[in-house]
């Protein structure tokens, strides 16, 4: 009996497992950020970490990191990719240059997802840990 529990629970579990499948080819991430004095563009996708800190200036590139990788998508399996362009910001600092603009991207088979505009450090909740990841990330490369 303990044999057949086990073995539900592993079958239920790879289920599980590939309904969340995302072909980690087809998916890339973007996060920028502006303001007046301040930019930022970071791109992502499996095999690479691009950064540009300076409108104009060569990217910094960097191989990507299986770890990185499986970090971004364990936080991408979180959300609704789909309603992302309907989040609304938490707050509105951006309007009175009290935070930078910044804007996510996830682009998947070709579509591209963009959140509206939010402030720079206070992301919509639903996006929160991939934007956390995306900026930790991008820090370690400069």
């Amino acid at each position: 009996m303990k044999y057949v529990f086990i073995l539900l629970t592993l079958v239920f579990v790879d289920n599980r497992c590939s309904e969340l499948n995302i072909d980690q080819e087809a998916i890339s991430f973007e996060y920028s950020t502006q303001s007046r004095g301040q930019y930022k563009n970071i791109k992502i996708n499996k095999k690479t970490i691009s950064v540009v800190d300076k409108r104009g200036k060569t990217p910094q590139v960097e191989t990507c990191s299986e770890a990185h990788w499986k970090t971004l998508l364990k936080a991408v399996k979180l959300i609704d990719v789909e309603n992302i362009p309907n989040l609304k910001a938490p707050s509105e600092n951006r309007f009175f240059d009290g935070a930078a603009i910044a804007r996510l991207k996830i682009i998947y088979n070709g579509t591209t997802y963009e959140t509206q505009a939010f402030d720079h450090g206070n992301p919509p909740k639903e996006i929160k840990e991939l934007v956390k990841e995306i900026r930790s990330i991008s820090e370690n490369i400069e």
